[in-house]
């Protein structure tokens, strides 16, 4: 854990260093912010395990205070063979023509409009629409969470993998509560909780190294 703080240090201090934080790496400064939009297009994925990440904003009516956008990460879906997961989408082509990806969303991590880190949080089901997998089976599998050789920045690569290093533990302790409180639901209202709007972030912790 000692090697992995200090990684995030040494990128963090780079970041500083060059005077540019991880979000204008990631949202082209030339072009108009488009809210909800995915940076990168078709999000940014490691051509070894298939790891991901893509940075969004909603409206500001939707944001905490503060807050400009944040990271959704997800982990290949093809690791957990054999796990059954707690709701899925339909196996049926989207409006684009496309079958869903096969993907499991573990966390996203919220920034400020200073391109600080502010707070890690889950999600209910509808947010992301992916294959959502049990707290215990993540944590098993949150170390293959890699974005090494990724497309784009290198730095803001980096700096992820290492973030989800360091903070492994609050991850996973996350999880746990998110499927404790959408447990709860469920057992009230049935398979309608992973779809219900009032449930929509489950657990949140601050970014506090």
């Amino acid at each position: 854990m000692t090697e992995s703080v200090d990684r995030l240090f040494r990128l963090t201090e780079q970041i500083v260093e060059e005077g540019v934080s991880l979000v204008p790496r990631v949202v082209p400064m030339d072009a108009p912010f488009v809210q909800y939009q995915h940076y990168p297009k078709g999000d940014c994925i490691a051509p070894g395990n298939k790891s991901r990440w893509f940075y969004h904003a909603h409206k500001p009516e939707e944001r905490e205070e503060g807050e400009h956008g944040h990271f959704h990460m997800f982990l290949p879906g093809d690791v957990f063979k054999g796990v059954e997961p707690l709701n899925a989408p339909p196996h049926k082509k989207n409006k684009k023509g496309n079958f869903p990806a096969k993907v499991v969303h573990f966390a996203a991590l919220g920034f400020d409009t200073a391109g600080m880190p502010l707070y890690w949080f889950t999600t209910n089901y509808w947010v992301t629409a992916e294959y959502m997998m049990p707290a215990d089976a993540i944590a098993q599998r949150l170390k293959l969470f890699n974005m090494k050789g990724a497309p784009g920045d290198p730095l803001v690569n980096d700096w992820l993998t290492a973030a989800v290093e360091v903070f492994r533990d609050p991850i996973i302790s996350l999880l746990e509560e998110r499927d404790k409180i959408i447990g709860a639901a469920v057992e009230e209202e049935g398979d309608k909780a992973y779809l219900n709007k009032k449930i929509e972030i489950p657990s949140k912790a601050a970014f506090d190294l």
